[in-house]
């Protein structure tokens, strides 16, 4: 059966138009975009739908939006922009197990079929007479597969799709001839994140993990510390610290935040405790997302103290637990951070047992030794990293 001639379709469709009906056109980048904006201008009311979580990092998320925005302008070109903010889980969603895949497989596929089931979803909601794409600007995308899955789109949520092939009729040197007369970004890759591996490594109190975690950026991973963004988004003038007061009056000495306070308050009661929790974990989930989301590493190792009790751990590959008896973890709390038999078991009492942990984890470190054999436990774990990513 001989193939389709989209370009044909959407020729068909443009000249059978007696109005400028609405079409949202979902805009992956620049370059895509110029091979289209011409024609689709002349015949439609255009908003440009920029929603692309799978690119990667958001510095080139927001610079391909940039261009955008840019071509647009240099060309006077009549058609509003709406972006989407910058959210990598809807990626990660999409995806599944397919994450970290080579590219032109199933990781594609169900990263190009988000993106226009978004994109019909939003035409439909908003009224719009026609959606489609400029992906089919690309010789890497095929046309075929974009178009049919918009034609199924179509009939599950009750909107035309504008069939289209934008790299015929020199649509490859339409953008190649736009792009350098009015100097625009042309990236190298799709977007999506090369392959990576991410590690979460939790622990009850004192068991290691931030020794363990160390070890693995001495190795080679780049290290995020849940705890140093708790106490960021905690800082004097931040939107969670305003909470925090509001909640907890009587830490907040001369209109400061005072974490010690703070610490023993919530500790000596599991209702106040589950408040504060209410108030940090889930800006604490999000930043964290965001940063491994930044991070230009192949493997990202995030410690999360609470990371089962938070419901994190989605945000990983790998789940670590650091497991070490109660007797060192009770003598080094003390030594790291001077807190008392009792403050040790409150704390001790409020974090998931270790049994749990151990349950729950793909991996367990066990940190009754010395230091050699900590290290040689975070080598074996970069050696399995490093094998994923193959």
């Amino acid at each position: 059966m001989p193939k389709k001639d989209y370009n044909f379709e959407y020729e068909t469709s443009v000249g059978s138009l007696t109005d400028r009906p609405r079409l949202l056109l979902h805009t992956c980048c620049a370059p895509c975009l110029a091979a289209a904006i011409v024609s689709v201008t002349a015949h439609f009311d255009v908003t440009l739908y920029y929603y692309n979580p799978n690119i990667y990092p958001l510095t080139e998320y927001e610079k391909r939006l940039s261009e955008i925005k840019k071509l647009v302008s240099a060309l006077g070109a009549d058609a509003k922009i709406v972006a989407e903010p910058y959210d990598r889980t809807d990626y990660d969603k999409a995806v599944g197990e397919y994450k970290g895949g080579k590219e032109h497989g199933g990781k594609c596929e169900r990263c190009l079929s988000d993106r226009l089931e978004r994109t019909a979803k939003k035409a439909a909601a908003d009224g719009y007479d026609y959606f489609s794409t400029t992906l089919t600007s690309s010789p890497l995308k095929s046309a075929e597969f974009l178009n049919e899955t918009m034609r199924a789109l179509s009939a599950v949520y009750g909107v035309k799709f504008l069939p289209c092939d934008f790299k015929k009729k020199n649509g490859a040197l339409r953008s190649k001839e736009l792009c350098e007369k009015f100097g625009i970004y042309r990236q190298r890759y799709c977007g999506c994140t090369p392959p990576r591996v991410t590690v979460a490594v939790t622990g009850g109190i004192a068991s290691g993990k931030s020794t363990f975690t160390r070890m693995l950026g001495e190795l080679g991973a780049y290290t995020i510390d849940a705890d140093k963004v708790t106490r960021e988004l905690q800082a004097e003038g931040s939107d969670v610290n305003a909470l925090i007061k509001r909640e907890f009056p009587n830490a907040v000495v001369v209109g400061r935040l005072d974490r010690a306070k703070l610490k023993a308050e919530v500790f000596s009661d599991p209702s106040k405790l589950k408040a504060l929790e209410s108030i940090v974990h889930p800006a604490v989930g999000k930043e964290l997302a965001l940063r491994i989301a930044r991070a230009d590493a192949e493997i990202v190792v995030v410690e999360v103290p609470l990371l089962f009790e938070c419901n994190l751990s989605g945000i990983a590959d790998i789940t670590v637990n650091v497991a070490s008896s109660d007797e060192s973890r009770r003598l080094r709390a003390k030594q790291r951070d001077g807190i008392t038999d009792e403050m040790f078991d409150a704390v001790a009492a409020a974090q998931m047992s270790g049994d749990e942990r151990r349950r729950l984890a793909d991996v367990t470190v066990e940190n009754d030794g010395d230091a050699e054999s900590l290290r040689l436990q975070a080598k074996e774990l970069m050696t399995r990293c490093v094998a994923m990513l193959k």
